[in-house]
């Protein structure tokens, strides 16, 4: 697969990638996150903070590019690298950080497969802490336009036919049946989007599914010769949507940033409940 690297490859050439944990606490969830362990090597990609734009009340909102050149330059990462990122699960939170440096121009980056779960049942080295850079890289990022939108984008393709809105929450939330994790934020989704959770792209391995396997999750949806949007709850697994649909080949693909975090707590904005 073409975003993604087994364990067993980054374990052959763990002198030459730069590795970085950009797992999360789930939502719904307290207290900090604290991995079982560190792989070998690896150091902290906070997008919670360290990568988020401090001046948006929204969670997890991208920063600018000035900013991620900064920090990324403070990890020791150069425009030569290969980055690896990962989380616990597999596939939970890594893609949003692969989401991130893919906004910013840069292409050399992959999500490990399996993530640290896979690694520390092959057996393969850990730490007990983030190793720390020894230099400041010469990283580069530009800004880049149409990864990450917001909801006037999403206003505007809503009930367009070359659009798609494609909502990475779990079936119950997308339905408005379960209530939502995060206090004031109204129970449904986006009129007009359809129900794809990110839990249908991994298996339960964590590991990736086959791209055909990926590829008829987006053909039963009529995704086809569409704009993709992507949106969850709070701009994290959506961004597991859109690696796997990158992975299928689509390529008009876009990321709502604010997501459900944005759109469930502004009664302005409309909502449907219920199978769409």
């Amino acid at each position: 697969m073409k975003h993604f690297k087994s364990c067993e490859w980054v374990y052959e050439h763990l002198s030459t990638v730069k590795l970085l944990d950009a797992g999360i606490v789930k939502a719904g969830l307290s207290g900090p996150y604290v991995p079982p362990a560190v792989i070998q090597s690896a150091q902290r990609f906070d997008f919670g903070k360290t990568f988020a734009d401090e001046q948006s009340l929204i969670s997890n909102t991208m920063c600018s590019a000035i900013q991620f050149e900064r920090e990324a330059q403070k990890l020791g990462l150069s425009q030569q690298d290969t980055i690896i990122v990962y989380d616990v699960q597999g596939l939970y939170s890594a893609a949003r950080a692969w989401w991130m440096f893919k906004a910013v121009g840069f292409n050399e980056v992959y999500v490990l497969e399996g993530g640290l779960t896979r690694w520390m049942t092959l057996g393969y080295p850990t730490a007990l802490s983030y190793a720390k850079a020894s230099d400041i890289g010469n990283f580069k990022a530009s800004a880049l336009t149409d990864f990450f939108v917001d909801k006037h984008r999403i206003l505007e393709v809503m009930e367009t036919s070359h659009s798609l809105i494609l909502d990475a929450r779990g079936q119950a939330r997308f339905s408005g049946v379960e209530k939502e994790p995060r206090a004031g934020m109204r129970s449904g989704h986006i009129p007009s989007s359809q129900s794809l959770s990110y839990s249908l792209i991994s298996n339960e391995d964590g590991t990736v599914k086959s791209t055909d396997a990926l590829a008829s999750l987006f053909r039963e949806r009529q995704a086809q010769d569409k704009a993709l949007y992507f949106s969850c709850g709070s701009g994290v697994t959506a961004c597991v949507l859109a690696i796997a649909a990158s992975e299928c080949g689509y390529s008009d693909l876009h990321v709502y940033d604010g997501s459900w975090s944005e759109w469930g707590a502004d009664d302005s904005l409309p909502i449907a409940t219920g199978q769409e």
